[in-house]
């Protein structure tokens, strides 16, 4: 029988460490501990030896008492759990990640005929997800401290999801599959009654999308980082879907019939605006024409010259202080903010209030409600006919997606009398439309959308409806130009209102160069602008040139060529601009202000050949979340030239 001190050396040994003695009796040294467990395995070691299955081991080998192989073997199943855990993790991210894959697919290769299929595919997937995180094995992890509360997470996180694909998806097909999409659109009108006939449907399924964003939503916050970025991401796109959803049923569709025309005629001024003469939120308007919806029905009217409709002496009556003290009190140029000069605000808002202020002065205003008004210059219209094909006018020329801004812009003035450009316009635009209402299939659809995004994106088109509901849906979708507003998205404004009555513009090249300061530094980001205006009309086209492109001024009797602008730089929103330096023929950018927001103001003579580089350093929001961006009148090109040379990660 061992005793008391055999008993201790040998838990001493089976735990893998030496033990102080009782009484505090010093520890077991290396020998004794060697020893010991010799006595203890002695049996199987001679064994071993006996039989010479070690002999041929190498010397590690041999050393490792039997307390190691066990050990090493707790390891080996500990890696293999966490392998399996893991793969069972990356499991369920693949079948997740195919399940957003299917629907891309579907309405990349145009399967959207085959819903049934396409939701099953999803549910194939979400299913997989969901068997794989309700296993024997997941559950097992879900009481581990450390990672049971993430694990838990996944599950609940894959269960939704699974419920969303088995209940929601089917809803929302059904009233698809309900609807025939043909008889909606059909011989250039919109048949609302097959949509307003599937809102009881339409309302059982956001009910059901409702409630499992709710319980999205309920999940705890896991305490491992992935997880919770990949919780957060899934529940903003969830809400901000379900937000859509909602609003689309209950707030947009039942006004459907009006917007429409069903409970009135709906009337739009359409501003057609050219770049060749630089505005802030555009360019001169040179004609107005309308666009109408009657019972569904989309009809663009004629198009006339802003000297004939509304005429000069019809103007806009409801400037700002600011408006009338920058633009018309002071020089060089007074715009006199009749239709041609309305574009000269960076807020569209104020721009279609300027025109609604007008329309209610004409005969047609006095007997025709204005519902909303769209800005839009020849980079639109070329936009139309590269989805909806050429245009060939009636001497011959025949304009594409390529050559029809070109054509609008610039060759137009050099060979047709200014009369005759603005109604060129018109044609285009209206041969645009007539197609628009009398082929549009699914695909051209799709692309015109895209392209009238961007196009707004870079202030080619605006469009703003006096509806405050169907407004709300043109901010959503960025339809309506404004200034800076949003400090997470920081941009700052450039505008430009040209003083000489020309079509410079188009010889006008501006580009912004952006790079950003202090990346080390906590705080708010920092960045050095430069911003240059470039001449490329030659000294010999001011000359031969017409006058009509080159401009004059009978008080610049040399002005041939040069531009006048008078620029407004705009800090972003929470943020500033300081230190501004100026290369050429520009002054210095002075400190006003524009309908209670800080503003540099400057002029600036361009003239031909040559530069004229602003260079200043801007501070953002510290509530930044993106890199600066340009907000600014737009140019010629369908994209502004921005060039960004050094950028910190923004976090």
């Amino acid at each position: 029988m061992p005793t008391h001190d055999d008993e201790h050396d040998i838990e001493a040994v089976q735990d893998g460490m030496t033990t102080p003695g009782v009484g505090g009796a010093a520890p077991a040294d290396d020998a004794t501990m060697d020893d010991t467990a010799e006595r203890t395995d002695g049996a199987d070691t001679a064994a071993a030896e006996a039989g010479g299955d070690d002999k041929d081991k190498p010397a590690w080998y041999r050393r490792v008492r039997w307390w190691g192989w066990v050990l090493i073997a707790i390891a080996a199943v500990v890696v293999a759990f966490i392998g399996t855990v893991g793969t069972q993790a990356l499991l369920v991210k693949h079948h997740e990640e195919a399940a957003i894959a299917v629907v891309k697919d579907a309405v990349k290769n145009n399967r959207l005929n085959d819903l049934d299929g396409v939701v099953a595919d999803v549910q194939k997937q979400t299913r997989a997800a969901r068997d794989i995180t309700n296993g024997g094995l997941w559950s097992f992890t879900e009481k581990i401290p450390g990672i049971k509360g993430s694990m838990r997470v996944v599950r609940m996180m894959t269960d939704v999801v699974d419920e969303m694909a088995q209940d929601t998806a089917p809803k929302f097909v059904d009233v698809a599959q309900r609807i025939d999409v043909k008889s909606i659109y059909k011989n250039g009108r919109i048949n609302v009654e097959p949509i307003m006939q599937s809102l009881p449907e339409l309302d059982t399924a956001a009910q059901s999308l409702q409630r499992y964003t709710e319980e999205f939503d309920r999940i705890p916050e896991p305490g491992i980082g992935v997880v919770a970025n990949a919780l957060n991401s899934s529940r903003g796109m969830l809400d901000k879907a379900n937000r859509y959803l909602q609003a689309g049923i209950y707030e947009y569709a039942p006004k459907l019939p009006e917007w429409l025309g069903y409970d009135g005629k709906q009337t739009y001024a359409i501003l057609a605006m050219t770049p060749g003469e630089m505005r802030a939120s555009g360019g001169l308007v040179g004609a107005v024409g309308t666009v109408t919806i009657d019972d569904g029905k989309i009809e663009i009217g004629d198009f006339q010259s802003s000297a004939a409709f509304p005429g000069y002496k019809v103007t806009a009556r409801n400037l700002s202080e600011d408006e009338a003290r920058l633009y018309k009190d002071e020089g060089p140029m007074r715009l006199n903010y009749d239709a041609r000069d309305i574009a000269n605000s960076p807020d569209n808002v104020r721009v279609a209030q300027y025109f609604k202020d007008i329309w209610d002065q004409t005969d047609m205003g006095k007997h025709t409600e204005l519902n909303g008004v769209i800005l839009a210059d020849p980079l639109m219209v070329q936009s139309l006919v590269k989805v909806l094909g050429d245009v060939k006018l009636a001497n011959g020329t025949v304009l594409t997606g390529t050559n029809t801004a070109d054509f609008l812009l610039n060759t137009a003035y050099k060979e047709y009398a200014p009369e005759d450009t603005d109604a060129m316009f018109g044609t285009v635009a209206k041969a645009c439309v007539k197609r628009l209402m009398g082929d549009l299939s699914a695909g051209k659809m799709v692309g015109l959308v895209s392209e009238m995004l961007t196009l707004a994106h870079d202030r080619h088109l605006s469009v703003y409806s006096f509806d405050p509901t169907l407004q709300q849906i043109l901010w959503e979708r960025g339809l309506t130009s404004t200034v800076p507003l949003d400090e997470a998205k920081p941009e700052i404004g450039i505008y430009v209102t040209e003083n000489n009555p020309s079509k410079m513009g188009w010889y006008i090249k501006r580009s912004t160069k952006i790079t950003q300061l202090d990346c080390g530094e906590e705080g708010a980001a920092k960045y050095h602008v430069e911003y240059t205006i470039r001449n490329t009309m030659t000294d010999e086209e001011s000359k031969t040139l017409p006058d009509y492109i080159t401009g004059i001024r009978s008080e610049y009797p040399d002005s041939h060529g040069t531009s006048f602008e008078k620029i407004v730089f705009m800090p972003p929103a929470g943020g500033s601009m300081s230190n501004f330096e100026v290369t050429g023929n520009g002054a210095d950018p002075v400190a006003d202000s524009l309908n209670f927001r800080l503003i540099y103001t400057t002029m600036t003579q361009v003239q031909p050949e040559s530069t004229v580089t602003y260079s200043f350093d801007v501070t953002v929001s510290p509530d930044a979340t993106q890199k600066l961006g340009i907000d600014e009148t737009p140019t010629t090109s369908a994209k502004p030239d921005v060039t960004y040379t050094k950028l910190c990660r923004v976090q």
